[in-house]
């Protein structure tokens, strides 16, 4: 029989008499039928694996963010991982030596105390959409007496300017959607009362498309624009008051005026560097003063520093309001997921094509959408109106894609840069169509087919386009 530290978890109980899971390895809490949500109060995760992947795999089946089982619940890792959480820290409560630490008790303690003096509500949805992630981030924030956070957690900040919105389950190339999410989640909070502004923090300059702030910046040449440039200092000859670059004074690893051909001296110095000059290995242009270029990663565009976006990194905090709202869940009411990717209702759906489809916001990209044909037997047995269908509760959640439901029609929507069109149309298919395979093998009955795919261009009739999805979804 099995050692319970041999085990890959077991529950035991501190001095204070609150039940401690303990994972010695990495599981899948939500799903061991016999391990309930009342048989814990916290986690500790007791696990140290030469490969980190396997470390943070463990905490992220075990979250108090992600795991239904775990949800808020005091989260703790042992101390030899202290270091080398990286952003996941954001959603540890503390370290520990071993779950009867005193210090882990006293803080299981004070979060449970917090909680009750907010009355707390600990029953709410699972999340399946990224605005009821980014809800449930708020939630467990407020949950720990963590108030104030930055309003501009763009990628390429400090974790101290964005670390409210940080732990999030971003795709990759999604973080124009990342940054305009934020915002448009962040705008609520203020519309509605629910968050203030403290004080000023910084002003930082993002690309004026994406809004990424990852930059790249780059000394030019004037004339030709390459980089390939050297500064050399300029030396100034008191005697004959000559002036040119350094390497015109080299001379057998000396200093001679070039004008006089006199040594310079190094005792009584009878010379100075009064400023650099620059070189172009390219085209060999001299100049006092480069040429700066800015690159974005996330776009490749390229800019002068004057075209810039300037933001504001300003400090806010929950109002009593928003406290209040968050520990009540009122927000999952007061909230409009219009602007989130995820799954959403089709009159949402709808809402989100006419309010960012708009010049400004989609500048240079396209908006594709697919629609998938499925037959589902098991949507019989949903009887609540808004109810989230069983396929998307298994599935996969894309938050790379907003998505949504009208009848056997579901559709997938997603923004791209102007030619990868064809590329994203390809990706799209192949991974929600791995993603309906994986379904169909444990549901019976179950059938889908890809029947159409739709473009939006910039500057098209949104509403001919949205009239074409109604239309043709009979």
């Amino acid at each position: 029989m099995k050692e319970a530290n041999d085990a890959p978890y077991h529950i035991v109980t501190n001095r204070n008499q609150h039940r401690i899971l303990v994972v010695n390895e990495p599981v899948n809490v939500d799903g061991i039928p016999e391990l309930h949500f009342e048989d814990f109060d916290a986690i500790f995760i007791n696990v140290i694996d030469s490969v980190m992947d396997r470390n943070m795999l463990a905490i992220r089946l075990a979250s108090p963010l992600l795991s239904e089982k775990c949800r808020f619940k005091p989260c703790f890792v042992t101390r030899r991982l202290t270091g080398w959480l990286g952003k996941t820290e954001v959603i540890v409560d503390g370290y520990a030596t071993s779950p009867s630490d005193n210090s882990m008790a006293r803080t299981i303690e004070d979060i449970y105390a917090n909680m009750r003096r907010q009355n707390f509500l600990l029953g709410t949805p699972p999340v399946v959409t990224h605005a009821e992630e980014v809800v449930r981030l708020c939630r467990f924030a407020i949950s720990r007496g963590r108030y104030t956070f930055s309003s501009q957690p763009t990628p390429g900040l400090s974790e101290g300017y964005m670390a409210l919105y940080y732990y999030t389950l971003w795709f990759a190339g999604q973080q124009t959607i990342q940054a305009e999410e934020r915002e448009f989640f962040h705008s609520q909070l203020l519309r509605l009362g629910y968050i203030r502004r403290t004080r000023f923090i910084d002003r930082i300059h993002v690309c004026p498309i994406c809004n990424s702030s990852h930059l790249l910046f780059f000394e030019t040449c004037p004339k030709c624009g390459s980089s390939e440039v050297d500064e050399e200092p300029v030396i100034h000859h008191f005697r004959c008051a000559n002036v040119s670059p350094e390497h015109t004074y080299m001379s057998d690893g000396e200093l001679r005026c070039p004008k006089c051909h006199h040594l310079l001296r190094h005792i009584g110095v009878d010379y100075d560097r009064p400023s650099s000059v620059y070189t172009c290995r390219q085209c060999y242009n001299t100049f006092m003063y480069p040429a700066m270029r800015v690159l974005c990663t996330n776009n490749r565009r390229s800019w002068r520093p004057d075209e810039l976006k300037p933001v504001d990194v300003e400090e806010y905090e929950f109002t009593p309001e928003g406290i209040k709202a968050f520990a009540s869940n009122e927000v999952e009411r007061t909230l409009n997921h219009t602007g989130f990717y995820g799954y959403s209702s089709m009159t949402d759906f709808i809402a989100y094509l006419r309010q960012f489809t708009g010049p400004d916001i989609l500048g240079e990209a396209m908006v594709i959408v697919g629609r998938f044909y499925i037959f589902d037997p098991a949507l019989d047995e949903v009887t609540e109106r808004d109810a989230v269908p069983p396929v998307v509760q298994t599935l996969q959640r894309f938050f790379n894609y907003k998505q949504a439901m009208w009848g056997n029609n579901y559709y997938f929507l997603c923004r791209v840069p102007d030619g990868e069109v064809a590329k994203a149309l390809a990706d799209m298919e192949f991974e929600i169509k791995e993603q309906l395979r994986d379904y169909q093998e444990l549901h019976r009955g179950f059938q889908f087919e890809m029947v159409d795919t739709y473009v939006y261009h910039p500057g098209d009739d949104v509403e001919q386009f949205i009239k074409r999805i109604e239309e043709e979804r009979e």
